[in-house]
Formats: structure tokens, C-alpha cells, sequence
């Protein structure tokens, strides 16, 4: 199955690298640094790189560990999130050199250009994605690492109200609220802005 094929990979690579689009919207965003804490909660260190990305996000766990760049020229595995098409992707060159590669997306437009990629294009958000992923691999779900899931699900949802939200995205949700995600905070920054 992809997922234990995605966690061999994570237990072989010593050096990790998180990317996602130009102009990240709150799914990048929440996927990237998400990602981040899984790979934390498996015992491993990563970087995510994102050259620029919109100030209203500042309120992320973990935003200060983004870099614009890396001394790494070449990553034993690149992850991408959000990310439909290699093209789109900043820092693209990363992903291009690391020895291994895994897309994670919710796109039905994905290139599939990733050594492995993990894509359902049912889901309303990678960070939706991410959840289920979480749940199989047994990470468990942490304030910081929801937080970031329910701002991706909130800025790619409209706050719930696109076509695409499922009875499973609000399970997700109540399992993120249980944790101690404030979503009001989360809608305040992110959809009034």
C-alpha cells in the first residue's frame, strides 16, 4: 500500500525536505508545517522551505522554523503538499535533486510527479489527507499539528462551505477540537483577512 511505501521511506531518509506551491494559501501552509510534526513524531528532522508566504499565517506553530533556503543541495527524500504540478512548486530545484519523492495532494489536476504519490482528489484539502495519514500511520494528533490541519481545512473548505465538504471532514474537525484547536481563532485570522 502507498502509505507503508510513504512511511519506508520516511524511516530510510536522514535528510527531509517539505515544499509546496508559490503564493501558499492556508492548505500549503497547514499541510507543510503539519507534516513537519508528523515527521517530528516519528523521530525524525525536516525543513520546510517556503521562500515567501503571507504574514497573516504568522500565528502557525512552528513558523519560525520555515527556511527561504537550505546549505542541503541534495535531500535523501522531498516531500510535496498542496502541490499540483511540479512547475508550480517553490524551491522546485530541491525536489528535482533529492534521491526520493513523494507527492501528497488533494488536486484532481496532479501530474503524478513524484517517485510516489499519495493523491485523493475527493478530499477538500491536503490537509484533510493529512488526517487520514496520521490515523494510519499512529501519530498521534497534537494542538500544534491541528491547528495547522483545521487552518488548511478551513481556507480550502470556505469555512465549510464549498461543495466537497463530507460528513468525514467534520469528523476530522471534531477530532482537531478535541485536541484543544481553537476554530474560532482559526476563522478570525484566516477568513477575515
Amino acid at each position: 500500500m502507498t502509505l507503508d511505501e510513504i512511511l519506508k521511506e520516511i524511516k530510510n531518509a536522514q535528510t527531509i525536505v517539505i515544499l509546496t506551491h508559490e503564493v501558499p494559501d492556508g492548505d500549503a501552509m497547514g499541510s507543510a508545517i503539519a507534516m513537519k510534526l508528523a515527521l517530528e513524531s516519528l523521530g525524525k528532522k525536516s525543513h520546510v522551505i517556503i521562500p515567501e508566504y503571507p504574514k497573516m499565517f504568522d500565528y502557525l506553530p512552528n513558523i519560525t522554523e520555515i527556511k527561504i533556503d537550505s546549505e542541503i543541495e541534495k535531500y535523501d527524500l522531498a516531500i510535496s503538499v498542496d502541490c499540483a504540478n511540479f512547475k508550480r512548486m517553490a524551491r522546485n530545484e530541491y525536489f528535482e535533486n533529492a534521491k526520493k519523492t513523494i507527492v501528497i495532494d488533494h488536486h484532481g489536476s496532479n501530474s503524478m510527479y513524484g517517485d510516489i504519490n499519495y493523491v485523493n482528489p475527493v478530499a477538500p484539502a491536503c490537509c484533510e489527507i493529512l488526517v487520514g495519514m496520521a490515523q494510519y500511520l499512529n501519530i498521534e494528533m497534537t494542538k500544534e499539528m491541528g491547528t495547522c490541519i483545521m487552518t488548511g481545512m478551513i481556507t480550502d473548505t470556505g469555512g465549510f462551505r464549498y461543495i466537497g465538504v463530507t460528513q468525514d471532514t467534520f469528523e476530522y474537525a471534531a477530532d482537531l477540537i478535541r485536541v484543544g484547536v481553537n476554530v474560532p481563532e482559526i476563522y478570525k485570522r484566516t477568513m477575515r483577512n
